[in-house]
């Protein structure tokens, strides 16, 4: 073999096991998502430097019974606020349910709760669903306990907590929940063992 074949031949060897290194890596690499770092996707969720205890909140399920955010405790919690009048939480209502259908409802939930109006269940359920977002939980906080509880300034305002009841981030303003990227985060985030 001359000379100028054997340094083609080690270049394409070379670059073959470069690719293969390439796919191996890609495919054994630790899921960047288990960090606890969001994906870019979710820009807006920042993850609080201290993991405080959530605030005591309760509100109303559609059927009135009253329910209180510590009946989630030992699982992760996405609780997002929102009204009827917002129009950034009406365009994230739908991605927070495609959401909600693809997390493991043992897990993790999504604890979407309608502050600062007098709607009944019934007209919130038809809200939802005139929205694409029947698949969401009807919950109302009507008290406002919620909103005061988290020092909600503005809407749709979201708040991750963990499945010991701490709150780990916040998110003011409207995200891609469904993203494939921010459902394989909350996935694997949720996996985990605080």
């Amino acid at each position: 073999m001359n000379p100028r074949t054997r340094l083609f031949a080690t270049l394409a060897a070379a670059v073959a096991a470069l690719g293969i290194a390439a796919v191996l890596y890609g495919i054994n690499r630790p899921d960047v998502h288990a960090s606890g770092t969001p994906p870019a996707v979710l820009d807006k969720l920042k993850m609080a430097e201290d993991a405080a205890a959530a605030p005591e909140a309760s509100f109303a399920d559609a059927a009135g019974k009253i329910v209180k955010l510590a009946d989630f405790k030992g699982r992760y919690v996405l609780l997002n606020m929102w009204a009827t009048w917002c129009g950034p939480c009406i365009t994230e209502l739908p991605e927070l349910a495609k959401l909600k259908s693809a997390l493991p409802e043992d897990r993790m939930t999504v604890v979407p709760v309608d502050l600062l109006e007098r709607l009944g269940p019934d007209k919130i359920g038809e809200f939802l669903k005139m929205h694409d977002a029947e698949g969401l939980p009807v919950f109302i906080d009507s008290e406002r306990a919620t909103l005061r509880g988290f020092a909600a300034n503005e809407l749709p305002l979201t708040v991750l907590i963990d499945d010991q009841g701490r709150v780990i981030a916040r998110a003011a303003g409207a995200q891609k929940w469904a993203d494939p990227e921010a459902v394989a985060y909350f996935k694997a985030l949720s996996a985990k063992k605080s």
